[in-house]
């Protein structure tokens, strides 16, 4: 008998390891038809790779694909080009230093004669073939003549003196002019009015209130007195002192 039941658990041990082994195959089997039917990929244990004591490899530097910008996340700061220049504030009214010289003028032809023993009259004349427009013409007699303008505030008189080309009889006549201030004094010299081309002049009345114009008719030859007609200021300017 215990014979028999030492060959019963001889078979038994056989069989258990039997079942083991075709249990373990079926597994293996199954596992490999599931991956080749359904493509399962049974996850690994991941373990880093080693790392030298050198540092990281070569490719840890590699520059990024093409395709990828590495500058897509980095914010674009203005370059100094793209910064607005900043404009000074200009103050439109000058200051007094800045200021030019605070000039006007006036023309004599918009003056009336105020104290006068002659004949005036205003408007174009001809000098040596020339026009000059907003003139005064003094009719000189052979005798002392004047005309008194009032000219205050002003510092100079700028004009063209000689006589009209269309005056008749005025060939070989001259004129002697001269300037004074209220108080009698005289300004600058005698000049000559003539036929011809005109004399620029410039006359420095600064000062003076009531400016006196005389004027004498004489022959240029014989120095004989004669009357001389459109002794002419061409283009007669006053020009007033700076405030």
């Amino acid at each position: 008998m215990s014979r028999y039941f030492g060959w019963v658990k001889d078979h038994q041990k056989l069989a258990l390891a039997g079942v083991v082994i075709g249990a373990a195959s079926l597994l293996v089997a199954t596992l490999g038809f599931g991956r080749d039917l359904f493509g399962i990929e049974f996850s690994q244990a991941s373990h880093p790779a080693p790392t030298s004591a050198a540092g990281p490899s070569p490719s840890a530097y590699l520059p990024p694909p093409a395709s990828e910008d590495p500058t897509s996340d980095i914010a674009e700061s203005p370059s100094d080009e793209a910064r607005p220049t900043p404009t000074e504030t200009v103050d439109p009214t000058p200051t007094p230093e800045d200021s030019p010289e605070e000039v006007s003028v006036r023309y004599l032809d918009e003056l009336d004669a105020e104290d006068r023993n002659g004949g005036y009259v205003k408007g174009l004349v001809t000098m040596g073939n020339k026009p000059y427009d907003r003139s005064v013409e003094l009719s000189c007699n052979g005798t002392n003549t004047y005309f008194v303008f009032p000219v205050a505030g002003m510092r100079t008189l700028d004009f063209w003196l000689g006589i009209d080309d269309n005056t008749p009889g005025a060939s070989g006549l001259v004129a002697d002019v001269a300037f004074y201030r209220d108080s009698g004094g005289q300004l600058d010299s005698n000049k000559v009015a003539k036929l011809g081309p005109a004399t620029h002049l410039k006359i420095d009345i600064t000062g003076t209130t009531q400016l006196k114009i005389r004027c004498t008719g004489r022959n240029a030859s014989s120095g004989r007195q004669a009357n001389v007609a459109h002794v002419a200021f061409g283009k007669a300017v006053l020009t007033a002192a700076p405030r």
